[in-house]
C-alpha cells in the first residue's frame, strides 16, 4: 500500500487501465498532476486552448476505440473544455476530464480564490454522465476505476472527477489493488430466440446501424448477408458496412427514401442508435412491421421509436450471439436487388438536391485518399450535405464528426487526436471558414507534433448554412458574412504549410500535403455557392 501524493496516485491509475497520451494545459493549481506526469511514460500532448484539447481527445477516442484523457487546471480550464464534453456526451465518446478542486477549507466558500468557482461538479453534472469530487486518495483511484470499468461495460459518455488541491499534493494511503474490470449486459437466451424467430420468418427486413455499432462491423455485415436485408447507417455509423457492399444504403438516414424504405420493412432491427432528431433532422420514423432495438443502455431500448423486441447488450456480442440462432444467408437475397436499387438511386436523387455541389470535391477526395483514411469534419454543409453522402468509406470509425451536440471547431483536433491515436493512417481535416476558425490556434499543436494532417477550407466566407437559412426565411443577413484571414499565409506564419486554390488544383495540394510530415492548410476559395 503505498504512500505517495494524489497527483502521483491519479497518474499511477491512469498508467494502470493502459493509457499512453493524456491532452492537458499546465496550469498553477494542476501542478502536482504534471509532477507526477513528468516521471512517466505517458505522452503528454499541449493543445492551445482546452477546447481544442477535448475535441482532439474525442477524436484520439473515436479512432482508436480507447478512452480519450485530458488534464485541465481549476476554473477557465474546466470552462473551457466544457463544449466538448457535451459534444462526446451527445455522441457517446469515452472521454475523461481530471481537474484540480478548491481546498476543503475553500469549497463553496465564495472566497475569492483563484479559479473558485461556485461548483465545478455542479456544472460538470449538467453537461457529463457524471461528475465527482473525491475525498481521499482511495476515492480519487476507485473514480477513476470506476470511470473506465464504464467505458467498458455501458454506454461510453464522458466522466469529469475532481481532485482537491490540498490533495493533490499532499500523501496519503492508496490501495494498490487490481480494479474490477465488471461485466458487459447480455441478452437472455429466450430474448436471443424470440428476435431470431421474427427474423427468421421476415420477408423485407431492414437494418440500422448507428455509432454504437462501430466496433461491430464484422458481425453487422454478417447479419445483413444472412437477413439479406437493406443496411441505413446513421452518420456516426457510417462505414459499419463498407459502403461498396450490395447490400448498403449509406449513410442516409435523414433522407425521406432511406426513412421510406426503413418504414416499409416487416421486420427493421436498429442497432447502436438513439433515431433522435439529430440523426432524422426532425422527421420521425414511423415503422409499420415488428421493431427490434439493440443497445448497451437499457433507456435508449424504446427511445424514440418504441419496439416490440428489445435486446440489452454490446452490440459486437449481442450481433454474434444472435447469428448462432439464424441459418445461413438469406436465399431471398437476390430478389431484393432490384428493390435496393431502386431505394438507393432514390437516395442518391434526394441527396443530390441538397449537396451536389460537393460531389466533384469528395470525388478528388476519394481518388486521393487510401481506403482506410480518416477524415474528420466539422458541423459544414460540405460534411452534411456532401461527405455523408457522397463518400464511400469501407471502415467504420474513419468519419469522424460531430452530429447530436453539432459544436464548430471540432474538426482540426479531432484530426490531431485521431493521427496521434493512428500514425500510420491519413488523416484529413475537413471544415468550412467559420468552422476552423474557432479552434485555428490548434495548427500550432499540429506543428509541434510534427502532424502532417492535410486540413481542406472550403471557404464561403461566413457562416454559410444559417446565411442560407437567413435568406429562405426573408431576413436580413447579419452575423453570417466573415471577414477571414489570408489562410495559407496564416498556416505558413504557424511555421506549417499553406496553399490556396481553386478546385481543379486539390488534387495537386492533396498529394503534397499527404507527403509531408507538418500540417497544411489548403484553403478552396473561390467557393461562393
Amino acid at each position: 500500500m503505498p504512500f505517495v501524493t494524489g497527483g502521483q496516485a491519479v497518474v499511477d491509475t491512469l498508467i494502470a487501465h493502459g493509457v499512453d497520451t493524456v491532452f492537458g494545459i499546465p496550469g498553477t493549481h494542476s501542478l502536482p498532476l504534471y509532477a507526477a506526469l513528468a516521471r512517466c511514460p505517458i505522452r503528454h500532448v499541449t493543445p492551445r486552448s482546452e477546447q481544442g484539447g477535448g475535441y482532439a481527445a474525442d477524436g484520439y477516442a473515436r479512432s482508436s476505440g480507447r478512452p480519450g484523457v485530458c488534464i485541465v487546471t481549476s476554473g477557465p480550464g474546466l470552462t473551457n473544455i466544457a463544449t466538448p464534453v457535451g459534444q462526446a456526451y451527445s455522441d457517446s465518446i469515452p472521454l475523461l476530464v481530471i481537474s484540480p478542486g478548491m481546498p476543503a477549507e475553500i469549497e463553496g466558500g465564495d472566497r475569492g480564490y483563484l479559479h473558485e468557482m461556485k461548483s465545478q461538479v455542479g456544472m460538470m453534472n449538467g453537461i457529463a454522465s457524471w461528475s465527482h469530487r473525491t475525498r481521499t486518495h482511495q476515492d480519487a483511484v476507485n473514480a477513476i476505476d470506476r470511470a473506465f470499468r464504464e467505458f467498458a461495460t455501458s454506454r461510453p459518455r464522458p466522466v469529469h472527477i475532481e481532485i482537491p488541491l490540498d490533495m493533490l499534493a499532499e500523501p496519503g494511503w492508496v490501495d494498490t489493488h487490481k480494479p474490477y474490470p465488471g461485466r458487459v449486459p447480455a441478452p437472455l437466451p429466450d430474448r436471443l430466440q424470440a428476435v431470431a424467430d421474427v427474423l427468421r420468418h421476415a420477408e423485407s427486413p431492414a437494418l440500422v446501424f448507428g455509432g454504437g455499432a462501430r466496433r461491430a462491423a464484422r458481425q453487422a455485415r454478417k447479419l445483413a448477408e444472412r437477413l439479406g436485408a437493406g443496411v441505413v447507417t446513421t452518420v456516426n455509423g457510417k462505414g459499419v458496412l463498407s459502403e461498396d457492399h450490395p447490400l448498403s444504403l449509406g449513410a442516409s438516414i435523414r433522407l425521406q427514401a432511406a426513412q421510406a424504405y426503413l418504414e416499409s420493412a416487416d421486420v427493421l432491427v436498429a442497432v447502436g442508435t438513439e433515431l433522435g432528431d439529430s440523426d432524422l433532422w426532425g422527421a420521425c420514423l414511423r415503422p409499420r412491421g415488428t421493431v427490434v432495438r439493440l443497445d448497451i443502455d437499457y433507456s435508449q431500448l424504446q427511445k424514440n421509436v418504441p419496439a416490440q423486441l428489445t435486446l440489452l447488450g454490446n452490440a459486437a456480442g449481442t450481433l454474434t450471439a444472435l447469428l448462432e440462432h439464424l441459418p445461413g444467408e438469406d436465399s431471398s437475397h437476390g430478389s431484393r436487388k432490384a428493390l435496393l436499387h431502386a431505394v438507393r438511386g432514390e437516395i442518391q436523387c434526394e441527396a443530390k438536391a441538397d449537396g451536389a455541389e460537393w460531389i466533384e470535391l469528395l470525388s478528388v477526395l476519394e481518388h486521393s485518399l487510401s481506403k482506410d483514411a480518416i477524415v474528420t469534419g466539422d458541423s459544414a454543409m460540405v460534411c452534411y450535405y456532401g461527405f455523408a453522402h457522397f463518400y464511400p468509406q469501407q471502415h467504420p470509425s474513419s468519419f469522424l464528426y460531430p452530429t447530436g451536440f453539432a459544436t464548430l471547431g471540432f474538426s482540426l483536433p479531432a484530426a490531431i487526436g485521431a493521427k496521434i491515436a493512428e500514425p500510420t493512417r491519413q488523416v484529413v481535416a475537413l471544415s468550412g471558414d467559420g468552422g476552423l476558425l474557432f479552434t485555428v490556434g490548434e495548427i500550432a499543436t499540429a506543428v509541434e507534433q510534427r502532424l502532417g494532417i492535410p486540413i481542406i477550407i472550403v471557404n464561403n466566407q461566413g457562416y454559410g448554412e444559417i446565411r442560407r437559412q437567413m435568406v429562405q426565411a426573408g431576413m436580413p443577413r447579419i452575423g453570417v458574412d466573415l471577414a477571414n484571414p489570408d489562410f495559407a499565409d496564416l498556416a505558413r506564419a504557424f511555421g506549417s504549410h499553406g496553399v490556396s486554390t481553386e478546385l481543379d488544383g486539390l488534387e495537386d495540394a492533396l498529394g503534397n500535403a499527404l507527403d509531408r510530415d507538418l500540417p497544411t492548410i489548403i484553403e478552396l476559395k473561390g467557393w461562393t455557392r
